[in-house]
């Protein structure tokens, strides 16, 4: 049954509460006679009573059944569950300080690790579902949890994702306006010549970011009159960190290659900070300057760069404390009853272009 039903249910007797139907120590009908009546599952009622009873409006005695308490006796969430992809990531941690300042100081945050690892985002989302009064989530976005995702969504659980979004589940999400970003930045660097240009990223599609990035990276090379934009593209899947000079070499490999196409390679848009930080160190190698021999647009979120190496890159720059905060904010909402249907709201990254000597930008 679908999660419309227990709301309606919920929102239903919360009406008469307040109208004063049901009043202070009146017990409501059992659950058996509320699924008859409403035409569902015993389940389905059982999450509408235990949205009224997080709202404060009932109490689920034992012997005694549910019992009307007060129509203005709201209790606010108690333990919010954050899921996060990595909990060490420097992006990761800016969103969690947004988050930490859109809920009350009453609330105890859980912050759980899943280390990307579809199994123990399975494994964390089953436990914070029945001990946390909300989860914030960032999502794997592996399709094998996407059932997973949907039951518990039906069932009452209270989730935002905050970052990405897995495909073909209805959830409030708060991400960065990637295609959008990535298109308006790519049109700056035609404009200017800087043409053609590669893209380095790994090949997980599934995550919407990495897909929504490729997809303006491709529009936008079209649209400068590049037929075959794919050819410029280098798929190179993520490795941990203790492997990145191995990173670092395939990179430099994969430059020395673009540069041999005809036109010759003018600027490289790296998918993330993992990315940008092999193609600087393969420049190197190659005794390429930035951004004089090779330009570079990328998504730099969570490297401490010196000012000076900062302005020698096109970079896209997300807000995670705001989303932090609006996702923690529709939450709160969310518990409090205040419900609405998912939407995923989506906010543009800041762009800062590079300061790159006009003279030494040539025709594409």
């Amino acid at each position: 049954m679908g999660a419309g039903r227990w709301r309606q249910i919920a929102e239903n007797l919360q009406a008469q509460i307040e109208r004063g139907e049901w009043r202070t120590g009146d017990r409501l009908p059992p659950e058996t006679e509320l699924a008859r009546r409403w035409g569902v599952s015993r389940m389905t009622v059982q999450r509408a009573m235990h949205e009224l009873q997080r709202l404060g409006l009932v109490q689920r005695r034992r012997r005694a059944g549910t019992v009307v308490t007060s129509a203005r006796m709201k209790r606010a969430a108690g333990y919010i569950a954050l899921l996060a992809h990595h909990s060490q990531d420097l992006l990761e941690m800016a969103y969690l300080r947004g988050i930490q300042s859109g809920l009350p100081e009453e609330v105890h945050l859980i912050v759980c690790d899943t280390q990307g690892d579809a199994e123990r985002e399975a494994s964390y989302l089953r436990r914070m579902a029945k001990e946390a009064d909300g989860i914030i989530l960032f999502p794997t976005c592996d399709p094998e949890n996407t059932p997973l995702l949907i039951r518990l969504l039906e069932s009452g659980s209270h989730i935002v994702c905050i970052d990405r979004y897995p495909e073909g589940v209805s959830v409030d999400a708060f991400v960065t306006d990637n295609y959008q970003s990535t298109l308006e930045a790519m049109r700056y660097l035609v404009a200017r010549g800087v043409a053609p240009i590669a893209h380095l990223s790994h090949p997980d599609l599934h995550i919407p970011a990495v897909r929504e990035r490729y997809q303006a990276y491709l529009d936008a090379l079209r649209e400068a009159g590049f037929p075959q934009p794919e050819r410029w593209v280098r798929w190179i899947p993520g490795v941990p960190p203790c492997y990145t000079p191995y990173l670092v070499q395939i990179v430099a490999d994969a430059l020395v290659a673009l540069r041999c196409h005809t036109p010759s390679l003018r600027a490289v848009f790296c998918v993330n900070d993992h990315y940008l930080m092999a193609t600087l160190e393969a420049c190197a190698q190659l005794k390429l300057t930035v951004p004089d021999d090779l330009q570079i647009l990328s998504f730099q979120d969570t490297l401490s760069l010196l000012p000076q190496m900062a302005r020698s890159i096109h970079r896209l720059v997300q807000q995670p404390l705001e989303l932090g905060k609006q996702a923690a904010l529709r939450l709160r909402s969310s518990l409090e009853g205040r419900m609405a249907e998912p939407t995923v709201v989506r906010l543009p990254a800041q762009f800062y272009p590079a300061v790159v000597d006009a003279n030494s930008v040539k025709g594409g």
